[in-house]
């Protein structure tokens, strides 16, 4: 199975202005907007700003996938009704909220998916393979065993202070559990060939692939 990096649609010539989204209707303090500050540290529903006060650059266009000034594709993604209806028939590693995108003064409604940065709390280290790599010379070096996440940093830190040329990367992933969307650590939001396949017979407008050349491996 191929896997791909979801993107968005960054062309103005497609969707106007870039980002689409990047004012709220509301204050910025009656709508909590400075929790998407902190998106990484969100653990309930409380914790999710306001969600139906969203305005769409005048110059911009609706698209199925919507980009926005308050997140990137590493922490979630506003999608259209027509998007969640097709992407909900899949396994996706992380929820669905409802939120509204006003353009030119009209609501439309829309979906926010939220998920884990990175996707950390379903991977399994010891099972998945880094490698150390020279972004200067562009040169691979030994594989180095990791437990968690904590002693990826660890690790990585060591390869920084040795030569701040080296680096740990993903040579493969492994999940602890099957999904066909998910976050994945060091990457953005994946997803597998099904899904690609369904969002482009589907003409959903606003994303973008970009085939992934390391192994997602599923438990």
């Amino acid at each position: 199975m191929k896997y791909f990096e979801i993107c968005q649609e960054t062309d103005s010539k497609i969707i106007g202005r870039y980002p689409q989204v990047k004012e709220l209707k509301i204050d910025f303090h009656k709508a909590r907007a400075s929790q998407w500050g902190i998106i990484s540290q969100w653990k309930t529903d409380d914790d999710i700003p306001d969600l139906n006060n969203f305005v769409l650059h005048y110059n911009s266009r609706l698209s199925d996938c919507v980009s926005s000034s308050f997140v990137i594709t590493t922490s979630g993604l506003f999608v259209s009704e027509k998007g969640h209806q097709v992407l909900e028939s899949f396994k996706i590693n992380g929820s669905f909220y409802p939120m509204t995108i006003f353009r030119r003064g009209i609501p439309h409604p829309y979906r926010f998916l939220w998920y884990e940065s990175g996707g950390k709390s379903k991977i399994d280290w010891e099972n998945s393979d880094f490698i150390a790599f020279n972004s200067i010379e562009k040169q691979y070096g030994e594989t180095i065993k990791v437990v968690s996440f904590e002693d990826f940093k660890i690790q990585n830190r060591k390869l920084f202070e040795a030569n701040d040329n080296w680096s740990l990367t993903r040579k493969s992933l492994k999940f602890t559990e099957y999904f066909d969307i998910t976050p994945a650590f060091g990457i953005g939001l994946i997803c597998n060939e099904n899904v690609k396949k369904a969002i482009e017979e589907h003409h959903l407008t606003g994303f973008m692939f970009k085939q992934l050349d390391i192994e997602i491996v599923f438990d």
